[in-house]
């Protein structure tokens, strides 16, 4: 009899155990293997909407992901992401740029339209997918300066050595021309130079000056408020840049200080000198607009 019940005991121990087995596959169910998504890079093409030329260069350096609606996150490219997906959905991808130069300031460039794909979900499998965007339709351009007439549209304010036009082909980004500043005597060279042309922002509207630069000496970017009657305020600088060997893009935001500084108009400044130590120093720039809605 003992024997029988010890039996008994044991087979109800197998079955409670079975249960709490059972009861755990439940609670923790085999996860799901994601498929991944690799993006190199984006493919920046013109928007036939848009009547004035635009340049097609442009800086992206992330990604903001979102699949069927639901978030999955901000990841610099190049970028290898997994998506927990089943059957067919919808890839959102929207382009980020680093805004005034801050690397810890990364934003979805208001003006890039986001590019989106149908995929079907492949478990463990990797979908290598060549991303396209370009200016939206309603984006609004005002050309502050592209040089390719050899004018700056620039004025020297301040020091001894104004923006020039440059030609030759090592010095040019695109097209016929850029503007230069060089500068050649330390201590005593030093050019801060402002639009001779006033531009408009639309109050409460998202807007960004964007140009390509490249530079052996820093400098600074700003703007100036002209509230009327001749009446302008000071300089305001909103971003300093290091030096670069090769072009870059550089996104200035500006609505901020619109909003702040409310005027009928602006004008761009661009501030640099020699630095310690420097024989001398140039900074060239190129496509200079401010892009609006």
């Amino acid at each position: 009899m003992l024997k029988i019940y010890t039996q008994l005991r044991y087979i109800v121990f197998l079955f409670c155990c079975g249960l709490f087995w059972q009861g755990c596959n439940i609670i923790n169910p085999k996860e799901q293997d994601p498929t991944y998504i690799h993006i190199d890079s984006f493919n920046f093409v013109p928007n036939t909407a848009i009547t004035e030329p635009l340049t097609l260069s442009h800086k992206i350096t992330c990604v903001w992901v979102s699949y069927n609606g639901q978030s999955i996150g901000v990841f610099d490219l190049p970028a290898t992401f997994p998506v927990v997906a089943k059957g067919t959905g919808v890839l959102n991808v929207s382009p980020g740029v680093v805004i005034d130069g801050l690397n810890d300031l990364l934003g979805i460039n208001p003006f890039y339209e986001p590019d989106t794909f149908t995929f079907a979900a492949q478990p463990g499998k990797i979908i290598n997918h060549i991303a396209t965007t370009r200016y939206y339709s309603k984006v609004k351009v005002q050309k502050i300066a592209d040089f390719e007439t050899l004018q700056t549209n620039f004025r020297l304010d301040y020091g001894n050595i104004p923006m020039t036009t440059v030609s030759a082909d090592s010095l040019v980004f695109e097209g016929h021309g850029s503007g230069s500043i060089y500068l050649t005597n330390p201590g005593v060279d030093s050019s801060i130079d402002s639009t001779q042309y006033n531009f408009t922002i639309t109050p409460g509207s998202a807007a960004f000056i964007e140009f390509d630069y490249k530079s052996t000496i820093p400098f600074y970017v700003g703007l100036q408020s002209n509230l009327g009657s001749n009446v302008s305020s000071s300089p305001y600088y909103l971003a300093g840049i290091f030096p670069s060997a090769g072009w870059q893009k550089f996104y200035l935001s500006v609505q901020d200080y619109a909003a702040q500084f409310t005027g009928f108009s602006y004008n761009l400044y661009i501030k640099t000198s020699l630095p310690a130590g420097a024989s001398s120093g140039r900074v060239l720039i190129d496509n200079v607009q401010l892009i609006t809605y």
